[in-house]
């Protein structure tokens, strides 16, 4: 489901949200069927925290079967690694959040180079999905100007690939129950 612009180089807003017992801070994008003005609450979260980004790209893949890095499509570009608000907006890889509040970015207590690196990592699949849809010039340019105020020579970019067990997991599977069942026919057909 689209978000109100698939190429915004900034959030709507800022929210806390608590998450497994812990007070959690993300960025969150307003939906736009919703309309800001109707539901403004209704969009999608973007945690702070990578690892719980890493957890949610992982799980749509595994989900889908794909690797983002391959097969980003414009509409996973802010809802890849995203809570949504509502369950209307809910996909099958996704979990919803329905209580948080919206704070101000004075207000966060999240340290700047966690925020910086999950704003890198929007815009930055963002950019490379823009420049190999031949998004307008003006759109590229601003995501990476604001790319630019973020990025430090310590980001690393999250994981938009399968770990191999899951990539291959159906796979091993299958081969596990044919040699189960060609022992099992050897015993019984050798008696």
């Amino acid at each position: 489901m689209p978000v109100s612009n698939s190429y915004q180089a900034q959030p709507d807003g800022y929210v806390r949200f608590d998450w497994s017992g812990n007070t959690i801070e993300g960025e969150f994008f307003s939906y736009v069927e919703c309309g800001r003005d109707t539901d403004p609450k209704c969009g999608y979260i973007r945690p702070f925290d990578r690892g719980i980004r890493q957890q949610l790209i992982d799980n749509l893949q595994a989900t889908h079967g794909i690797d983002l890095q391959k097969f980003t499509s414009q509409d996973d570009l802010i809802t890849c690694d995203a809570f949504v608000t509502h369950k209307d907006l809910k996909a099958k890889h996704q979990v919803v959040v329905d209580a948080f509040e919206f704070i101000g970015e004075s207000e966060l207590t999240t340290e700047r180079e966690c925020i910086g690196n999950c704003r890198v990592d929007l815009l930055r699949r963002q950019y490379i999905v823009g420049v190999q849809l031949k998004q307008p010039q003006e759109s590229l340019d601003n995501l990476n100007a604001e790319f630019l105020k973020w990025v430090t020579p310590f980001y690393t970019p999250l994981r938009y690939k399968r770990k191999w067990l899951t990539k291959y997991r159906e796979g091993l599977l299958r081969f596990a129950i044919i040699v189960v069942l060609a022992v099992l026919g050897y015993f019984f057909l050798a008696k």
